[in-house]
């Protein structure tokens, strides 16, 4: 969601006389999970940002505050969590683009996840209104000596319509490698083993006024970065699957409303249950 609302806005930035272009965008996420051991219901909070420059080129400034609070079941405590993010694109020298950012999350919890410096980077190739590709990688550091390392290679095409209307069909790749000590106490202990690999698609219709986009992924993914780096997975979780639904809708140039839909499975590593996540989001976004 968060880079496609950067991209709204490149694309505003483009379409005006302007050499400078800000989108801003609060979202409210309302999290509910099923035949977990630990975890009832949780929501979250994001405001971000993205200003787009055209100076020699376009730049894109993004940044995003958010806090997560989780409610446990019984005698656990519950879960809060602040997440601070920074990032910076050039595609001064399109149609290569690159990307570079940094994910850090604070939590008073006393999990190995409770703090989290999470380095992200994104090279690709736009060939505009026809196709790209890209390769992601990711750095995370927890306490106690776990650390994550991520690459996904993705992509995708457009079949137009008309000049105004068509589809974009996406696909991904993801492998993460999660190393930690053998004698950790933390219930990460669990896993069988150090790599895991994951494939996902997507397809979006979309039009001047509204866009609809339908994906989902499946394999196995553990300390995930998404989102281009600004949604990290960081608790004890083994998912298996996930599967999404969104939608935007243009009120004016200026104005747009974004509902987005998620059902995903996870393994419980201290439970061993099979954890359904249901997933709630709206956002309104707002550009200068």
């Amino acid at each position: 969601m968060l880079i496609s609302l950067s991209v709204v806005g490149i694309a505003g930035a483009i379409q005006t006389e302007k050499d400078w272009y800000l989108t801003v965008s609060p979202s409210l996420t309302y999290i509910s999970y099923s035949n977990s051991n630990i975890k009832r219901s949780g929501f979250s909070a994001t405001l971000y940002g993205a200003l787009t420059l055209k100076y020699y080129g376009t730049h894109v400034f993004e940044a995003a505050i958010g806090n997560t609070h989780l409610d446990y079941k019984n005698s656990n405590s519950n879960w809060n969590q602040s997440d601070y993010v920074i990032a910076y694109t050039n595609y001064q020298y399109l149609p290569w683009y690159g990307k570079v950012g940094f994910h850090y999350i604070s939590s008073p919890n006393t999990h190995f996840s409770s703090t989290a410096q999470i380095y992200f980077a994104d090279i690709g190739y736009v060939k505009r209104y026809a196709w790209d590709g890209g390769v992601f990688v990711s750095y995370s550091n927890y306490r106690n000596d776990i650390d994550a390392v991520q690459a996904q290679a993705h992509g995708g095409f457009y079949r137009w319509i008309d000049y105004y209307r068509g589809y974009y069909f996406g696909g991904s790749f993801t492998w993460i490698n999660v190393d930690y000590p053998s004698n950790t106490t933390y219930d990460i202990s669990k896993l069988t083993k150090n790599n895991y690999f994951s494939i996902g698609a997507s397809a979006t219709y979309f039009t001047p006024k509204y866009s609809l986009t339908a994906g989902g992924w499946v394999g196995e993914r553990v300390l995930d970065v998404d989102a281009g780096g600004f949604v990290v997975y960081n608790l004890s979780e083994k998912y298996r699957w996930g599967l999404n639904v969104s939608g935007t809708y243009y009120v004016n140039k200026k104005v747009s409303i974004t509902g987005i839909v998620g059902y995903s499975k996870y393994k419980e590593l201290s439970s061993g249950n099979n954890v359904g996540t249901l997933t709630t989001t709206v956002s309104l976004s707002y550009s200068f």
